[in-house]
């Protein structure tokens, strides 16, 4: 169990060809510690062989979940380092690995804060804010505030070694202490001295994060560690929202919200009161209201609502508000496919066909229901605009950076180590072998 596996070997020397077919030979060498306590992805990274580090992460994402001495997994060792490219490709392959903790009880932000990685921090707490996950509210609730073995949060340990910068980017998440004291708690404990040099810092180390950040900051990382804006985070948390819903409450809430949008589909059909018939029964309304002493003629056209303005005003917006709530979460719920969009088109021309409903049974005397439904229209056009472009932007960005991140973690020489060749070989070879025949190249550990 504790001996080095030949997978080990080949990973200490950065043998890429050898441990390629010895992970599709033997899998379960990948999880299996040496003497030292490191897995072979363990080796592989501490000796600097991010190739195979990429290979091992291909075969398996759930390797960079492996606990090794101490209970520190890839990610843990790459915070350590800061090493902020491969973090992003672990998280990004493996989102649940930001739930790991060592022995100590220590996260990721507990390594970030006591090694004073300040950029590998920053990329922690952009991932908390950004990635779409089941689980990342959860995460972004409960990892701020982990406690380690002593008792300590990654505030507490920020705050006795006066690190402004980490306060400051703890204070982005709303990371508390052991207490369940934030930053600005925490300020309020101190003297009024210490208050105002520790205020004048954190506005200080503002600007000098925002300076190495352009200096140091690689295309691929730039998204996580730059500022989250209000509707970039509304749209996040909607998008974690609906990724938490099952597939029968998605059925049960289209269900729901279809029989809404049915029902006030139909009542502007059918208003209260009915609509005039024709204008020959409205004349004849109006020149018996005169003879009888009643109010002015009021001229009214067929099709036309018989309740008044203000009363047609507040039903309108109303039941324009509901219908088009009803479209948002219908548009929401359905997949982003080709069927999916198209149904959005046609909800867009039912809204439409809506609207112009109401613009054609409006009293003639009162334009306040149509400006009152124009407004509507635009302000609920603002809310489907942020949740459906901004969800889908952030729910895609896994994926496409991690695409990214592939190419610029692979650092393969096309003329030594052919991808294509390389995949091809693998499965020769390993059909070909034999139980107990020698197929592998022996390995010089000192290469």
């Amino acid at each position: 169990m504790f001996v080095d596996s030949p997978l080990h070997i080949a990973a200490s020397s950065g043998q890429s060809r050898f441990a390629m077919e010895m992970i599709n030979l033997m899998p379960s060498f990948t999880k299996k510690l040496n003497k030292s306590g490191l897995s072979p992805m363990h080796l592989a990274l501490l000796n600097g062989y991010f190739e195979l580090v990429s290979l091992f992460v291909h075969a398996d994402p759930g390797l960079v979940r492996v606990k090794g001495r101490g209970g520190l997994t890839p990610l843990h060792y790459a915070t350590k380092h800061g090493n902020i490219h491969l973090m992003v490709y672990f998280l990004l392959a493996c989102p649940e690995s930001i739930e790991d903790v060592t022995v100590r009880g220590e996260t990721v932000l507990h390594i970030a804060v006591k090694t004073n990685m300040l950029e590998a921090l920053e990329v922690l707490i952009g991932w908390l804010q950004r990635v779409c996950h089941k689980d990342a509210l959860d995460w972004k609730k409960f990892i701020p505030n982990w406690r380690d073995e002593q008792g300590n949060a990654a505030l507490d340990i920020a705050v006795s070694n006066m690190q402004i910068q980490a306060i400051q980017l703890l204070a982005e998440i709303k990371a508390k202490n052991s207490k369940g004291e934030d930053a600005s708690q925490i300020l309020q404990g101190q003297t009024q001295l210490d208050r105002r040099e520790v205020l004048k810092m954190l506005r200080r180390s503002t600007s000098v994060v925002k300076a190495s950040s352009i200096q140091s900051t690689e295309r691929l990382t730039a998204v996580l560690r730059s500022k989250t804006r209000f509707q970039e985070r509304f749209a996040i948390y909607i998008a974690r929202c609906r990724m938490r819903i099952s597939d029968d409450v998605i059925n049960a809430l289209l269900v729901v919200a279809g029989l809404i949008l049915a029902a006030t589909y139909q009542t502007i059909y059918n208003p209260p009161g009915s609509v005039h018939q024709d204008n020959i029964g409205a004349i004849k309304t109006n020149v018996t209201n005169s003879s009888t002493g009643g109010g002015p003629l009021r001229d009214v056209e067929a099709g036309t609502v018989i309740m008044s303005g203000g009363d047609f005003t507040l039903f309108s917006v109303c039941n324009s508000l509901t219908l088009y709530l009803a479209l948002n979460v219908i548009s929401l719920l359905v997949p982003d496919d080709f069927f999916g969009r198209t149904l959005k088109l046609l909800l867009s021309w039912l809204a439409l066909c809506y609207y112009v409903s109401i613009l054609i049974i409006s009293p003639s005397s009162s334009v306040a229901p149509v400006i009152c439904t124009i407004l509507a229209w635009l302000l609920f056009s603002i809310v489907y605009n942020i949740l459906s472009v901004y969800s889908r932007k952030f729910c895609a960005f896994q994926k496409k950076k991690q695409m990214e991140l592939q190419q610029l973690i692979r650092f393969y020489d096309a003329k030594l180590c052919p991808e294509e060749l390389l995949s091809a070989e693998v499965q020769r070879r390993g059909a070909a072998a034999a139980p107990g025949e020698e197929t592998c190249p022996e390995i010089n550990p000192s290469a």
